[in-house]
């Protein structure tokens, strides 16, 4: 009886070595198939490492074998999917994938009253003059603020009546219903060094170019319910803004955008799977941008129109794909001004190609339909109005955001130069005299504002 249970137990061993065996055979042999490994990775939004180049100096330094390394490990064949396992494996256990770098759910710091207006030669206290005309005006446009502002107020205690509607809070985000949110956290130091970084634009470019700023709050601040947003630790949005938009040097256009998009929050102006606002949203925000620049804006009815269905961006990925996100995907809408435009990109290779403004999105995968605006997010690209022949042009400089704001530009001027901050390699200095710019638009979302390593690097591209 002993030999006989000694042979089992031997066998039993045997037979799992081998059955381990053959697995690890099979998953080496399928990952060795080079047709099997992925390019890119649809749930991480990026390009996976390319098999490197044979040269005699990445042979003789050691680097090529490192490439090799790199390439066999990040192309792992059914590399999403296995991610996309682990990510809902963490959401049944109560956690979410974590954007790192924004320190979400946490307190920011205590927001100051914006700051007064100074003047640029003597630093005092400006209080422009008003004639009578003018101080009759201005009485009659604060009185109409006033009653603008309760009436505000009473919509506002009629929302917040009753409980607050429930909401998941994850370890990056909060869904609410079938929308996720990001929280925002205003870090002081971050935003004085971000208006450092605009007003310096506009003393570098000053007889050169004017400087336009608008500072684009994320549907936390203006779609997100207000009953939640008092039971959350995310910085108030609107006088953030206000704060770092009174930073601004007065030789800046600030193109205040807030209360035109809270104007407009039961529109579809923000993405639920994704932390970006629609073209729609983007649309209100030039409407304001062409107010401060004294043009007239296209009116959207006008302006082409092309939908891509199916999109499900960072917030479903970063919530583990939370099912009350991806079981109502976005839709991509676009606009486009009427206008024979096309666009010229310079990738991350320096390669450049020609296309439409808006890229056919069709047939991407669901992460990227966001690139349809411009292509996504490249070093820089040139939109050219074809039938515009005044030789005006602008600089866009953004981060994502802008992407949907830029279409928007194309009915004002001959040229839209975009300019990605994160990757461009030229300074907006050396941008505006190559392509002899007139304006320089900076477009960016509030939560840039208090990422250091973002501002630092806008900072360091203005000159």
């Amino acid at each position: 009886m002993k030999k006989t249970g000694k042979r089992k137990s031997y066998v039993y061993k045997l037979a799992t070595l081998g059955i381990t065996a053959v697995v690890v055979l099979c998953m080496t042999v399928t990952a060795l198939l080079i047709p099997l490994r992925p390019s890119v990775s649809a749930t991480e939004k990026r390009e996976l490492a390319k098999f490197p180049k044979l040269t005699w100096s990445s042979l003789w330094n050691g680097s090529y074998f490192a490439g090799i390394s790199t390439w066999f490990s990040d192309t792992v064949p059914f590399r999403d999917a296995l991610i996309n396992a682990n990510s809902k494996v963490q959401h049944l256990m109560g956690t979410g994938r974590v954007q790192a770098g924004f320190n979400e759910g946490m307190a920011g710091d205590e927001i100051p009253d914006a700051p007064p207006s100074k003047d640029t030669k003597s630093g005092a206290d400006t209080q422009p003059a008003q004639t009578t005309a003018a101080a009759s005006a201005a009485a009659v446009s604060a009185e109409a603020t006033t009653a603008g502002a309760a009436e505000q107020e009473t919509v506002k205690k009629s929302e917040e009546t009753g409980p607050a509607p429930a909401f998941e809070q994850l370890s990056s985000i909060l869904v609410s219903g079938n929308a996720g949110f990001e929280y925002y956290n205003f870090v002081q130091s971050t935003a004085d060094k971000y208006a450092a970084a605009v007003n310096r634009a506009a003393s570098v470019l000053q007889g050169k170019a004017q400087v336009y700023a608008m500072v684009i709050p994320t549907s936390t601040g203006i779609t997100l319910d207000p009953r939640i947003q008092s039971q959350i630790s995310s910085s108030d949005q609107n006088k953030a803004t206000a704060y770092i938009e009174g930073s601004f040097d007065p030789s800046v256009k600030t193109v205040h955008i807030f209360d035109a998009l809270t104007a407009h929050k039961d529109e579809y102006i923000y993405f639920r799977t994704d932390h970006h606002w629609t073209e729609l949203g983007a649309y209100y925000a030039y409407v304001e941008f062409c107010k401060q620049k004294g043009v007239t804006p296209v009116e959207l009815k006008y302006c082409e129109r092309r939908d891509f269905e199916g999109f499900l961006g960072s917030f479903y990925a970063d919530s583990g794909h939370d099912p009350a996100l991806g079981n109502t995907p976005d839709v991509v809408e676009t606009y486009l001004p009427p206008a024979d435009a096309d666009i010229t990109v310079t990738d991350s290779n320096g390669n450049t190609f020609t296309g439409d403004v808006i890229y056919d999105a069709n047939d991407s995968i669901p992460a990227y339909k966001y690139s349809a605006y411009i292509w996504g997010d490249n070093p820089f690209s040139d939109i050219h109005n074809k039938g515009k022949k005044t030789g005006e042009s602008c600089l866009l400089i953004k981060e994502s955001f802008g992407n949907a704001f830029a279409p928007m530009l194309v009915g004002e001027y001959e040229h839209v130069y975009v300019m990605d901050y994160r990757y461009c390699s030229k300074t907006v200095a050396q941008l505006v005299d190559e392509y002899h710019i007139n304006d320089v638009i900076f477009a960016n979302n509030i939560s840039m504002t208090r990422a250091d390593v973002l501002v630092d690097k806008l900072a360091a591209k203005i000159a």
